[in-house]
């Protein structure tokens, strides 16, 4: 057989084959039910599928050209059919307890883990300006929002911007909006995600049977904060100022913890523990009003219920029983702030991009991705 009724032997063996599992078909990408991450993956097989049909002279060079020109826009997250919008401000990604921007050395960037990885750059496509922010990891809060400051002047001089912080890094950019405020930059709006705003309940657990985040000792150790400031000279907690205790119970009760206990925690304690504590949050929330010029948003996550092989299975249930529906760390109630835009089902972590998670997403997990390109868009609409 010569070479060219080969070829042609072989293409037509090929249509044949591609014609009977529908491979020049189409269906199924544009399935309104389908995720952000999960049509990036079906654009992908299609353009697989269609690079095959072309190499076997199936397919039209510039029907090939066209879906190469749409992948080439698209990112995971980016879903072509939906109008997202950019804000005309940057976007600030503000990381929460045990966040980072990057880790790993810069000189071998596969090797690198990024904190906002796919959702930053979604962002980017859609034609946002983003930054990345970095504070320290469980530093306390007036450190954190020292070190946020201190970025923005840097980073971001002379702009307005669009802060938008997951978990704790939402109190980061409070204490930064009413008690650090900068004439080097300006906060257009606030939007938080799943942020404690009124503490957690399972953080006051681990102080009370573990001893971390003892407030007395993060009061002593951390007098220049402001809400250390604030119980000092008023010797109370917002909520106990009928006792005559000139230490609230808050701050003593913690001392229940057996000793033995303690002294094995100690050793993971840290300052950014005391400062998520639902008493340090309630005097946090007396002394830092909402900046008037500054719009707040916020969103929670809710999980009715959670597998008890999740890894937030136990501080779901803590939180359950203490305060309600929540994320596995933080209630409802206390992610609540400013103009409340939702819910969202999915746990705390799952809000992270799916490469944090160390999960590939799935068709029917939380669309992380296509969330915050949705944030990114009411911003745009609200005129930021």
């Amino acid at each position: 057989m010569s070479l060219a009724n080969f070829a042609v032997h072989l293409r037509q063996k090929l249509s044949s084959v591609l014609s009977a599992v529908g491979v020049g078909s189409a269906s199924g990408a544009g399935s309104s039910n389908a995720t952000a991450g999960a049509q990036l993956q079906q654009r992908q097989r299609q353009k697989n599928k269609e690079a095959v049909l072309l190499w076997a002279g199936l397919q039209q060079t510039d029907t090939t050209a066209a879906l190469n020109a749409e992948l080439r826009r698209a990112h995971i997250g980016l879903v072509t059919k939906t109008n997202y919008k950019a804000p005309k401000d940057p976007v600030v990604l503000c990381h929460g307890l045990f966040g980072f921007d990057v880790l790993g050395p810069e000189a071998v960037p596969g090797l690198q883990v990024h904190y906002w990885k796919g959702i930053a750059n979604a962002l980017q496509d859609i034609g946002c300006k983003v930054v990345v922010s970095r504070v320290g990891t469980v530093a306390a809060l007036k450190t954190r929002a020292q070190e946020l400051r201190s970025f923005l002047e840097n980073k971001a001089e002379g702009r307005a911007m669009n802060l938008v912080a997951h978990s704790m890094g939402g109190l980061d950019c409070r204490y930064v909006i009413t008690h650090l405020p900068s004439s080097k930059f300006r906060v257009n709006s606030l939007t938080t995600v799943a942020t404690p705003h009124r503490g957690s309940s399972f953080m006051d657990w681990c102080r009370d049977s573990l001893g971390l985040g003892l407030l007395q000792d993060y009061i002593n150790k951390q007098s220049d904060d402001v809400v250390a400031k604030h119980l000092t000279s008023h010797h109370h907690l917002p909520q106990d100022t009928n006792t005559a205790n000139p230490l609230s119970d808050a701050m003593t009760r913690t001392l229940r913890a057996h000793p033995l206990i303690r002294a094995l925690a100690s050793p993971i304690d840290s300052p950014a523990f005391a400062n998520l504590t639902k008493d340090y949050c309630a005097a946090f929330n007396e002394i830092t009003p909402d900046d008037p010029s500054v719009h707040y948003a916020s969103y929670a996550a809710v999980v009715s219920q959670m597998s008890p092989l999740a890894p937030l299975y136990f501080s779901h249930r803590i939180v359950s029983e203490r305060e309600g529906v929540n994320d596995g760390l933080v209630s409802l109630a206390s992610a609540k702030w400013g103009e409340f835009m939702g819910t969202v089902s999915c746990d705390h972590w799952q809000l992270l991009p799916p490469k944090m998670r160390g999960v590939v997403l799935r068709k029917s997990g939380f669309d992380s991705i296509g969330f915050y390109l949705n944030l990114a868009t009411d911003l745009a609409e609200r005129g930021y």
